[in-house]
């Protein structure tokens, strides 16, 4: 199984999200967030996360006759580069795009679930913008985005810090010759 693959399985892909704050967490840290999946699927899904070297037992602690593995998110293993996808078929790539939208819209529908949802005390928004770059000023926009993103990702969780969610998706607009070209 590919490292997509592996990353885009519904259960294995929540758990990966829990792991984006760059915290260490044990199975028994997850079963307490992710409710919903059963212990069993859980301990399955992060064998299979060990196994394909995007999560890394970091630690082992014996507890009353048990071992608690302490689990690490592999960053560059969950990084997708051209060459992990280049592969893929245009249908396979919808396929993938369909499930981020997917698990996008339902963590938008988690946050719409609290009786209190206050769009700017809490940050929340959406919105597209179109910039015009050239290929060189697009790469260098890129990497300012990183810069700012490896600022912030150091945070570590506190009682005064909310985990907010940050997604991005970026693309060329292709569109038709003008009448003036």
């Amino acid at each position: 199984m590919n490292k997509l693959e592996t990353i885009m399985h519904p259960i294995r892909f929540r758990i990966v999200q829990m792991f984006l704050d760059g915290q260490s967490r044990t199975a028994k840290m997850l079963a307490k967030e992710l409710k919903d999946i059963a212990q069993a699927s859980l301990y399955r899904q992060l064998d299979a996360l060990v196994k394909a070297d995007v999560l890394l037992i970091t630690e082992e602690n014996q507890i009353r006759g048990t071992i608690e593995k302490v689990y690490t998110l592999n960053t560059p293993a969950v990084t997708m580069m051209n060459d992990d996808v280049k592969h893929l078929s245009k249908e396979e790539h919808m396929q993938h795009f369909l499930f981020f939208t997917t698990q996008l819209t339902a963590d938008f529908q988690t946050y719409l679930a609290n009786d209190e949802i206050n769009f700017e005390r809490d940050g929340v928004g959406y919105r597209q913008v179109a910039l015009h770059l050239s290929d060189e000023e697009f790469l260098q926009y890129i990497q300012d985005l990183r810069k700012i993103f490896e600022k912030y990702m150091q945070f570590t969780p506190a009682p005064n810090r909310t985990k907010r969610i940050i997604s991005t998706i970026s693309m060329p607009k292709k569109e038709g010759k003008h009448n003036d070209e």
